[in-house]
């Protein structure tokens, strides 16, 4: 999906200009809607007739005095009052440096210098109006687009223009020129999309973090259930790559150089938890796992004989498999694919990948049976194919692994891609793509117009409470994971 889009035509009527829902009408409102949508209006609207020849010939079809109609038409005009919500958006796009906005008009020549004045300085917010009177031509017919797009004082090229209208014939015609349409159902829908395509998604994903920062939580499917975790966090801090530290929190520079804590970490002596404190809906005293370990000691990078004694403890909570056990609670023996992947990432990464030879072959049957399809007793499908694209990125020189996993991790990526998901799920996709060299335009496309007007991008879930089923997402992990890599992709 293209952005930083710099012109965009909106069709005024029913767009820039509205009626009031309650508008009245002298006459029956289907009779006058039969009128404005003939040939002979039309034809008007397209400066082909004079306003005594129109209403003659719609008298003449409808069987009804020329003078009513036009006093019926006279007096819905008058009712045509600018859209301040739209204007005040059009003003907001034209604060970008370079961006342009344009007017499109089905509207006869007599009408237009009331509708202006009518309209008082709404009109100062645009930088042009294309007209069907002075066209020749209306809209939809790809004539009036022609003619836009060719026009030499406007300057406009149809691949660099956003279109938006409420008539789909109309949108679909400028589409067809290679613009980008919006059909205005929906206002706020369309908003987000216009800001989408107008600013920097990177930008504003970073703006939302920076307006967070201590406050990336995340959140459950169920109703006021917030978890202040640590696994969460130290993506999120894997992700920045800012390892500068602040008292006990993990902190990144802002614009104006105060230290403010993106996220909030306080590094345990030896084992990590996935909670920060008590568990929450499940047991109080919840048990250190491998999991949350095994990316703590990779992203915090303690003392290599601290963590090499923990690796040692970790070879002893294996199953007669060969797979790490999630806890480090020895009549806790929970099992879990991804969990087996961090493990296994924490020991490439200090060269002792060879010492788990079963969670490998673990990992390869998964990929191989697309045993992850429906997700895992932790994790969703798209997470468990990110982490092993970050097992591979941990040794890239290891020959075995690399040749174990990269070339069916590739394959089954490229299964997924253009699936159903939620944003996290494309947002995974996404970034397991790029690190593998995989184009992925199709979820791209998917993921930009989903970011929201605050910066972020909707909840999507990453994993899920063993027994209830309970799922858990955060919007600051999914910000920091698109936004690091929307650049690299978009570039």
């Amino acid at each position: 999906m293209k952005r930083g889009y710099k012109d965009y035509v909106f069709d005024l009527s029913d767009v820039l200009a509205t009626w009031p829902k309650d508008l009245t009408c002298p006459i029956d409102r289907k009779a006058l809607r039969a009128c404005l949508v003939s040939r002979n209006w039309f034809e008007h609207e397209s400066g082909h007739t004079s306003r005594a020849e129109c209403f003659a010939a719609l008298g003449a079809q409808f069987n009804t005095d020329p003078a009513v109609l036009e006093a019926a038409w006279a007096y819905v005009t008058a009712q045509l009052k600018p859209d301040a919500e739209m204007l005040a958006l059009v003003r907001e796009l034209r604060a970008h440096p370079g961006v342009r906005v344009f007017g499109a008009f089905n509207v006869p020549r007599e009408d237009y210098a009331a509708f202006r004045a009518a309209g008082g300085d709404a009109w100062d917010a645009l930088d042009g109006v294309f007209a069907s009177h002075e066209l020749g031509i209306r809209m939809p017919h790809p004539g009036f687009f022609r003619r836009v797009f060719e026009d030499a004082n406007a300057g406009l090229a149809a691949r660099d223009t956003v279109y938006v209208g409420h008539d789909a014939d109309d949108v679909v015609t400028a589409k067809s020129f290679g613009a980008h349409g919006i059909l205005l159902a929906d206002f706020k829908a369309a908003r987000r999309e216009l800001r989408n395509l107008v600013g920097d998604p990177v930008k504003r994903g970073w703006e939302y973090l920076r307006a967070n920062a201590g406050k990336l939580a995340c959140d459950a499917d169920r109703p006021g259930v917030s978890i202040m975790e640590n696994f969460g966090q130290l993506l999120i801090l894997e992700a920045t790559g800012d390892r500068r530290v602040s008292s006990e929190l993990l902190c990144v520079h802002v614009s104006d150089d105060r230290r403010r804590s993106l996220v909030t970490l306080k590094e345990p002596e030896r084992y990590w938890n996935y909670f920060q404190g008590k568990g929450i809906l499940t047991h109080e005293n919840f048990p250190d796992d491998l999991d949350t370990t095994s990316l703590g000691l990779v992203t915090m990078k303690p003392p290599k004989e601290h963590v090499h004694s923990i690796m040692d403890e970790m070879l002893t909570l294996l199953s007669d498999d060969g797979l790490p056990y999630t806890y480090f609670d020895r009549e806790c023996p929970r099992l879990d694919p991804v969990v087996a992947i961090n493990v296994l990432h924490l020991f490439y990464t200090h060269g002792r990948g060879h010492e788990l030879p079963g969670a490998l072959a673990s990992v390869h049957r998964m990929l191989l049976h697309r045993a992850y399809f429906d997700g895992t007793r932790y994790y969703f499908r798209e997470c468990f194919l990110f982490f092993v694209a970050r097992l591979l990125e941990a040794a890239p020189g290891d020959a075995h692994l690399q040749g174990t996993l990269r070339e069916l991790l590739v394959d089954r990526v490229r299964e997924l891609v253009g699936a159903p998901g939620d944003a996290i799920a494309l947002a995974f996709r996404v970034v397991t793509c790029a690190s593998l060299g995989v184009r992925n335009e199709m979820d791209m496309r998917a993921l930009l117009p989903l970011q929201e007007e605050d910066g972020g991008w909707e909840i999507g879930w990453i994993y899920r409470y063993g027994i209830s089923g309970m799922k858990i997402g955060s919007r600051g992990t999914r910000r920091r994971w698109r936004s690091r890599r929307l650049r690299t992709w978009t570039n």
